[in-house]
């Protein structure tokens, strides 16, 4: 048997034990008491005749689904926890139950779209729309047993003409990605209060999505990060005053491209090439960090599409290996030169700086900037 047949054993094996593995987990689940299918709405997004909606189906304890719409809405923070309790809910959010191959309908302006949760749970969905307003649009979603929620979709307004695409870990909170222990230390242990955002990042997000003499410009976060995460990230975007939008994560196990999850170049390439045809009308500002590959995935795309790229910013993680901070600023000096401008920055105001240099924020944001930079 040739390697490449071996590789596709090994996944077809690993689907199997898998899928038998949560048969089990789901059967001694509805015996504790989780019985009740529950919706897990996500942020959706799209333009004003097209969106892609998304969800997932779970077991839960009773029929009320959790509230990403709560989320959202920012307000006061969570009260404080015990560590024990932090990695409880951190453990508990990777103990998710699926219900695959269930029916879920989609209740839109222009009618009804019924669709099946995959083999992991998940809806997404591209729907068509009776051309809506842009802005935030609710679209009730209804599952079996009864289960219901909304989720919000983001309608990019036709005339925005600049989206923002941000990775999440080491871009707008630290996380220690690129540092095992430390990436646990955050995930599992540190609540979602107490996590640290990169200083004066807020202030420069708001101000690139929201220009003053133009309408407001979605904002998409691009991240390896499980799908598991996804309330918890959203709460920490709104409770830290960043411009909420659409998370695009992934899903961690076997799946019939790998046994884990799929690499950062595949999913982060895949999904801005995605949201790329889906908006056509925009062009992107992408911001990501030096730790992972986000310097090579973007330099690709600005070497793709031209055209479609605005402008690139990497930040230097901390602790940068010499070597590293040597090839990123070697590639934004490629990538400027063949005309998308490619910076390597070490904090928000130099984004801010230059991004007002070239028109894509205003100039009297950069102060804005600054002043949540010093205070941090």
């Amino acid at each position: 048997m040739t390697g490449p047949d071996w590789g596709k054993l090994i996944i077809a094996v690993g689907l199997r034990v898998e899928d038998a593995a949560e048969s089990v987990i789901a059967a001694l689940a509805r015996l504790r008491g989780r019985r009740h299918p529950v919706i897990v709405p996500f942020i959706g997004h799209g333009t004003t005749r097209r969106a892609r909606v998304g969800a997932r189906l779970v077991l839960g304890r009773d029929a009320a689904a959790p509230s990403v719409l709560a989320s959202a809405a920012g307000g006061d923070a969570p009260s404080q926890r015990s560590r024990r309790a932090v990695l409880r809910a951190s453990i508990a959010r990777f103990l998710t139950i699926e219900v695959p191959h269930a029916e879920v309908t989609i209740h839109l302006p222009g009618g009804d779209v019924v669709v099946h949760t995959d083999r992991d749970g998940y809806v997404d969905h591209e729907v068509e729309l009776p051309d809506v307003a842009p802005g935030w649009l609710e679209v009730g979603l209804t599952g079996p047993a009864g289960s219901s929620a909304t989720a919000r979709v983001l309608v990019a307004d036709p005339e925005a003409g600049i989206g923002l695409v941000s990775d999440v870990d080491d871009t707008i909170v630290h996380t220690g990605l690129t540092r095992g222990l430390e990436f646990l230390r955050v995930t599992l242990l540190t609540d979602v209060q107490d996590r640290t955002p990169l200083p004066g990042a807020a202030a420069l997000y708001r101000a690139l999505v929201r220009p003053a003499d133009g309408p407001e410009r979605p904002v998409f976060y691009v991240s390896t990060s499980p799908w598991n995460l996804h309330e918890m990230l959203l709460q920490f975007v709104a409770l830290r005053g960043f411009p909420i939008g659409p998370l695009l994560l992934t899903d961690w196990g076997p799946s019939h491209t790998g046994l884990f999850r799929i690499g950062a170049q595949a999913h982060k390439l895949g999904l801005v090439r995605r949201l790329l045809d889906e908006h056509p009308h925009l062009r992107l500002v992408l911001i990501g960090d030096s730790g992972q590959e986000d310097p090579e995935i973007y330099a690709s795309l600005a070497r793709e599409v031209p055209d479609r790229v605005a402008a690139v910013y990497i930040r230097r993680t901390t602790g940068i290996d010499p070597v590293r901070a040597g090839q990123v600023d070697a590639l934004a000096a490629e990538i400027t030169a063949a005309g998308v401008p490619m910076l390597a920055v070490d904090d928000s105001a130099q984004i801010a700086v230059h991004a007002a240099g070239i028109g894509l924020l205003d100039a009297g944001a950069v102060d804005a900037v600054r002043a949540e930079l010093n205070t941090s």
